[in-house]
C-alpha cells in the first residue's frame, strides 16, 4: 500500500492509460478523482475505485480551459480533503500527417490544446499549493512518438515532445520545493487511439493492403519493440505508481519509457 492515505488526480482517468492508472493507484490504497469529458465513463471507473474500498468522485471537465480545472481542482480538496498527486493523462491522437502537409491548422490547434496546453492549465492551477505544502508529485503522460519524431501524426509527436521538455522546465522550478516532476512514455498500447491508427495504416499504406487493424498492430510491436510484446494500462499505472511513491522521491525531471525497449538513449 504504497499510497495509502494519498489522493491522486488522474485527468481523462475514464478509459485506457488512465484507467489503468486509476486502479493500479487506487490498489496501492490512493483515493482517486477523476476530471474528465467523458464523464460517463470516468463514472464507471469510480465504482470500480470504490469496489476496491477506496473513495472516488469525478466530474466532467475540460482540460483545455482554465476555469474548468480551476473549479474541479477546488472541488477535489473540498470533497477528499487533500491533493498529494497529479497526472496529467487527458490526451488525443491527430489526425494522420505523412506527410505533415496532410494536417490542418485545426489539426494542430486541437492536438496542442488537449496534450501540451492542458498540462499548462493544471500544473499551473496545482503548483500554488503543492509549494504551500513543500510536497507532492506531478506524472505526466507523454509518448514514445515525441522523442522518435512520428511521421504518422506530425501534430501529436511534437505535442508530447513538448510535454517531455515541459516537465524538465517544472522540475527545475519545483524542486528546491520537495516537489518531483516527471514525464511517462508509453510504447505501443491496444487502446482506441491505435485501433484507429492502425486502421489508418491498413487503409493507406501498401504494405499492409487487406490486413485488420488488429494485425497491423501486431506486425508493428514485432517490428519496433524488442521484447515482441505490447504494453498495456497497467504497465503505464504501476510505473505511475512507483513515481508517485516515496520510493521516487529523489527522482525528477525524467521522461520515463514504458516500451518493451522501443526507444533506446
Amino acid at each position: 500500500m504504497r499510497l495509502q492515505g494519498k489522493v491522486a488526480v488522474v485527468t481523462g482517468g475514464g478509459a485506457g492509460i488512465g484507467r489503468g492508472i486509476v486502479l493500479c493507484m487506487a490498489k496501492e490504497g490512493a483515493d482517486i478523482a477523476i476530471p474528465d469529458i467523458q464523464d460517463a465513463n470516468a463514472l464507471a471507473v469510480v465504482k470500480e475505485v470504490q469496489a476496491l474500498g477506496r473513495s472516488a468522485v469525478s466530474m466532467r471537465c475540460d482540460v483545455t480551459k482554465a476555469a474548468d480545472v480551476k473549479a474541479s481542482i477546488d472541488r477535489i480538496k473540498k470533497d477528499l480533503g487533500r491533493i498529494d498527486i497529479l497526472v496529467n493523462n487527458a490526451g488525443m491522437a491527430s489526425a494522420p500527417g505523412l506527410p505533415f502537409t496532410n494536417n490542418s491548422e485545426e489539426d494542430w490547434d486541437t492536438t496542442y490544446a488537449v496534450n501540451l496546453k492542458s498540462v499548462f492549465l493544471t500544473c499551473k492551477e496545482i503548483a500554488p499549493y503543492f509549494i504551500e505544502r513543500k510536497a507532492g508529485r506531478i506524472i505526466n503522460i507523454a509518448s514514445i512518438a515525441g522523442p522518435l519524431a512520428a511521421q504518422t501524426m506530425p501534430p501529436y509527436s511534437v505535442a508530447k515532445g513538448g510535454v517531455i521538455t515541459f516537465t524538465r522546465v517544472l522540475a527545475k522550478d519545483l524542486a528546491v520545493h520537495g516537489i518531483t516532476v516527471n514525464a511517462i512514455c508509453p510504447g505501443v498500447l491496444w487502446t482506441a487511439f491505435w485501433q484507429k491508427l492502425a486502421q489508418y495504416i491498413a487503409d493507406t499504406n501498401p504494405a499492409f493492403k487487406g490486413m485488420t487493424a488488429r494485425q497491423v498492430f501486431d506486425k508493428r510491436v514485432g517490428d519496433i519493440i524488442p521484447m515482441k510484446r505490447e504494453q498495456t494500462p497497467e504497465d503505464i499505472g504501476w510505473a505511475a505508481t512507483f513515481l508517485a511513491s516515496e520510493e521516487a522521491r529523489n527522482i525528477t525531471g525524467q521522461a520515463l519509457n514504458v516500451d518493451g525497449g522501443s526507444v533506446m538513449h
